[in-house]
């Protein structure tokens, strides 16, 4: 079963502001609260896994798979859960449209439906919180 979440919004950002936020991987857990720690030094290299741990508990890794101008693609991986998100990012006058979409799978996705439902909204209202 693969568990799907989509949002949009715009943020009063420049997209070249919002890529540096969600590429600083060192300070997610700063604003995505699931993230208790995230073991990077510098700027992210696409393929390069992060080590991460999740609610304090999870021990994973990050993985940023794509890194363009105009989008963001990671995958986060825990036991039991196999999350692939993207962030894409498009001007809109003064302000950057920003869509957050993910899927889930394996039995913690599952388990934890319920409480994911309305995740990409709370993410993109974070993203929104640390621009300001």
């Amino acid at each position: 079963m693969t568990i799907t979440r989509r949002d949009t919004i715009n943020i009063p950002a420049s997209s070249s502001a919002l890529r540096s936020i969600l590429l600083d991987a060192a300070h997610l857990p700063d604003w995505n609260p699931a993230f208790s720690a995230v073991t990077a030094q510098g700027a992210v290299r696409a393929g390069e896994p992060l080590a991460i741990r999740v609610r304090g508990v999870l021990k994973g890794r990050l993985v940023y798979d794509r890194v363009d101008a105009d989008a963001i693609e990671m995958t986060v991986t825990v036991p039991g859960l196999t999350e692939h998100s993207s962030w894409r990012l498009a001007a809109a006058g003064e302000a950057t449209t920003v869509t957050h979409e993910l899927s889930q799978r394996g039995p913690l996705a599952e388990w934890l439906e319920p409480a994911t439902r309305d995740i990409a909204t709370l993410r993109l209202t974070r993203l929104l919180e640390r621009v300001r």
